[in-house]
């Protein structure tokens, strides 16, 4: 009787306790709930800080590198941006005669030219591309120069990009005027694919096709877009503006999953 008495005891001693403590020291136990409350708070803000400011370290020290290494690549760039666009306005001036062509002749008066042996008609004109009957075009060896190759590192993708497909567009043309020549045959850079490919790349497909539909002088008015684009591109890349946003977007991201984390850790 007396092991039965002492375990009801146990069991509802636990709360009568709490009811009498709540009854008679009220303001005692809340303060101990408030403080321990405000304990718990200061902890989590402690830590919010400490991680706000491990954040605010990443970034600062972040643009202190990109900021540094900008600084001493920015020569390089220039150099690179100039170089290519040097070796484009040599070889637009080289190829320009070819240019010319498609701006002087539509495609039925270049068929008609081709389509005789010494050209009938239309044979001065043909003398002014005949620097293109060879296999190879042109200045191969200066402007597909393997140390061209090098500008590559400095000046980022899409400037390079539009580079080489300007550079190929030229080389692809003059090669497409010697088959003319040997086939007496006009090969229509309108309906060659690799150039029509090559153009989308860069450019609006609405711009290629619309240039491809024209009767003559498409050729330029596409290459002369190419040129736009990479002058646009160029100023972007040397500024350092281009290189400054995407950096700033990866610490953007990186940020965002910090600041997540926090969050995470407050609720």
């Amino acid at each position: 009787m007396s092991q039965s008495l002492l375990a009801l005891a146990a069991l509802i001693w636990p709360p009568v306790a709490v009811w009498l403590i709540l009854r008679l020291f009220p303001s005692s136990v809340s303060k101990f709930v408030e403080k321990e409350i405000e304990r718990r708070s200061d902890a989590k803000l402690e830590r919010l800080k400490a991680d706000l400011q491990a954040s605010y370290s990443t970034l600062r020290t972040s643009v202190d590198v990109l900021l540094a290494s900008n600084s001493g690549m920015h020569p390089h760039i220039i150099d690179a941006a100039t170089q290519l666009w040097k070796n484009m306005t040599q070889m637009r001036d080289a190829y320009g005669a070819l240019v010319s062509f498609d701006t002087i002749l539509t495609t039925k008066e270049a068929e008609e030219a081709f389509s005789s042996k010494d050209g009938g008609r239309w044979a001065r004109i043909l003398d002014m591309v005949r620097g293109h009957e060879g296999d190879l075009p042109p200045g191969s060896d200066e402007y597909f120069s393997p140390t061209i190759e090098a500008h590559r590192l400095f000046c980022g993708d899409r400037l390079w990009l539009i580079f080489y497909i300007h550079r190929a567009i030229l080389a692809r043309s003059s090669l497409l005027i010697a088959l003319s020549f040997k086939k007496h045959l006009f090969q229509d850079w309108r309906a060659d694919e690799p150039i029509s490919q090559l153009f989308k790349t860069v450019l609006r497909v609405e711009d290629v096709t619309k240039a491809r539909e024209s009767e003559f002088n498409g050729l330029s008015s596409l290459l002369g877009k190419l040129e736009a684009e990479f002058l646009h591109e160029a100023t972007k890349v040397m500024s350092g503006s281009k290189t400054m946003t995407e950096r700033l977007g990866d610490m953007q991201s990186l940020l965002h999953l910090q600041n997540a984390k926090i969050a995470a850790q407050t609720r």
